[in-house]
């Protein structure tokens, strides 16, 4: 039991440790070509930062554990706005908040209206998948080449180091700090008799998200604030574009439990409409801001385990 007990600390470590060094690596090379701030933030960060829930998301499928594979995915989403990106505008300045591109908030929206959809049926089934895995390239295409194209360069030459090694360590400690995490939610939802469902949108989600934490927060206290919100929202296309896409993809369809409330599609849909309400008007108040936003993700999870 005390050995099951070290299973989620170890795969939080785990995955952490791994999206850390993804992340870097991707740093260094996209350095290396030049690539504007945002797109560092959309593309590769927000891409290394979501493979730990990809990663996680195909294990806990692998395992029969539907509801802590979704809610993982739900979870993330909104702690990436509602928690990664409130506490960040609580500790930066006003002049963090950088404006980029709204069209690719609307794309991030409309991702979460799709995943509302998939919801409300009940299923995703593996004609969608292969649309959603197709319509990640094309929209990196379209992003990188009319959406931003007159965001400018990031240098960050002080990030150095061999690119193969980093990506190497964080896929390997990736890879298997998501089984040994999975492990440890099943235990945790066994002893605690929490419903997976809510083990997934809550512990599940926090431990896939420790490497967004860590750039958002640390790319905003730099003044990179392009960086930090191309990282939130990237991860948020990916997380249901790349991650359920190329999940069900793999496992097969999805079907869905009864297990998730319509207030979970709710939040998803309104912290998604969120990020374009701070990019709006978050430069004039980043700390109001800020504090709403930590406000609703704790009410939220107030209300999931009330």
């Amino acid at each position: 039991m005390f050995n099951q007990a070290l299973l989620f600390p170890i795969g939080i470590l785990l995955l952490a440790v791994g999206g850390d060094r993804l992340v870097l690596g991707s740093v260094i090379l996209s350095n290396r070509l030049k690539v504007p701030a945002f797109i560092i933030g959309i593309f590769i960060i927000g891409f290394g930062t979501s493979l730990p829930e990809l990663f996680v998301t195909i294990s806990a499928l692998n395992k029969n554990e539907t509801d802590i594979a979704v809610g993982a995915i739900i979870g993330s989403n909104i702690i990436n706005i509602l928690l990664i990106l409130g506490l960040s505008l609580v500790l930066t300045n006003k002049k963090s908040l950088k404006v980029i591109s709204s069209k690719d908030i609307f794309v991030m929206i409309f991702c979460a209206f799709l995943f509302s959809y998939f919801l409300q049926i009940g299923i995703i089934s593996n004609i969608w998948s292969i649309i959603m895995v197709f319509l990640l390239p094309i929209y990196l295409f379209i992003s990188y080449k009319f959406f931003n194209r007159g965001n400018q360069f990031i240098d960050d030459s002080s990030e150095k180091g061999s690119v193969i090694l980093n990506l190497l360590i964080g896929f390997i400690a990736i890879i298997y700090g998501s089984e040994i995490f999975i492990e440890g939610l099943i235990y945790i939802s066994e002893v605690l008799n929490i419903p997976e469902a809510i083990i997934g949108i809550s512990l599940a989600a926090i431990g896939t998200s420790l490497p967004e934490l860590a750039v958002t927060i640390a790319s905003f206290i730099r003044g990179k604030g392009s960086v930090a919100i191309g990282n939130v929202v990237g991860s948020n296309i990916f997380n249901i574009l790349g991650v359920l896409g190329l999940s069900v993809l793999i496992n097969g369809q999805i079907i869905f439990s009864e297990s998730f409330s319509g207030i979970d599609t709710i939040i998803l849909i309104l912290s998604s409409l969120w990020v374009y309400v701070l990019l709006r008007n978050g430069s004039t108040n980043p700390k109001l801001y800020g504090s709403i936003s930590l406000i609703g993700y704790f009410s939220y999870m107030i209300f999931l385990y009330s």
